[in-house]
């Protein structure tokens, strides 16, 4: 085991309020393609002819109700994709007691499908879909059996609970977070680039020892950071965590 990875492990050993922050990287390692790193979602939604963008905004949603929900069918609907490793792991810290939960980047629900149940998704989540007239609301699992398109009960366009370009972060969300961080006696950001703004900001709230970045590549609060590791997340948590979990 590296040293980066040895004091990786003595810092967990030696937490008892970890807040986890995760971003794309994360998912990857489930199937689920980064949004913006070359070969990733944002290159496969461009040969759509529009922006990813402009696909992912309210104008399109008020522009061609049709054509966004033709385009979330077609882009963001995924059955076949699991919780992996890390999420298996931040899941079980937090059932152990030893974790305050984890705020996340992504719309995916994996880390709820994981079991985890203290999660702050800062833009939503594909596991949540609303009428946008009656906000009746759908789960993910049922708009895909049923291949739903429209509301049920008035006809009208339903919606992933995500927040699109054109729309602001829920504020309570980003209160919730901010004090999950805060109270935290260690914070480790998990597969995030740190550049998406107001979100990767908010770990600035992070004012004691112990703040880890687990990335593959480095971000712009590296050097803010007790401990970084450009290295497979997956790789690196097998490594220096899981095996006192039993996953």
């Amino acid at each position: 085991m590296n040293l980066k990875i040895e004091q990786f492990k003595d810092i967990i050993d030696a937490s008892n309020k970890i807040t986890f922050f995760t971003g794309a990287g994360v998912s990857v390692a489930s199937g689920i393609p980064d949004f913006r790193s070359m070969g990733g979602l944002f290159d496969e939604i461009s040969e759509d002819g529009y922006s990813p963008e402009y696909l992912l905004s309210t104008d399109y949603l008020q522009d061609d109700p049709e054509g966004f929900v033709e385009f979330y069918h077609k882009r963001l609907l995924i059955a076949d994709k699991t919780p992996n490793l890390v999420h298996e792991w931040i899941a079980q810290l937090e059932k152990d007691h030893r974790s305050l939960g984890v705020i996340t980047q992504n719309i995916d629900g994996l880390h709820s499908d994981a079991g985890s149940s203290k999660v702050d998704e800062l833009h939503g989540t594909l596991n949540r879909f609303y009428c946008i007239e009656c906000h009746k609301t759908y789960t993910k699992n049922y708009v895909m059996d049923h291949h739903l398109r429209q509301c049920e009960d008035c006809g009208n366009t339903i919606r992933p609970d995500i927040v699109l370009y054109g729309e602001v972060l829920n504020q309570s969300t980003i209160s919730h977070a901010i004090q999950k961080i805060k109270e935290a006696d260690t914070l480790v950001v998990l597969g995030s680039s740190l550049v998406v703004q107001p979100a990767a900001g908010l770990i600035s709230n992070f004012e004691r020892q112990n703040l880890v970045i687990i990335n593959r590549d480095p971000t712009p609060y590296d050097r803010e950071a007790d401990l970084v590791i450009n290295d497979d997340m997956v790789t690196v948590v097998k490594e220096g965590s899981v095996a006192k979990l039993n996953l």
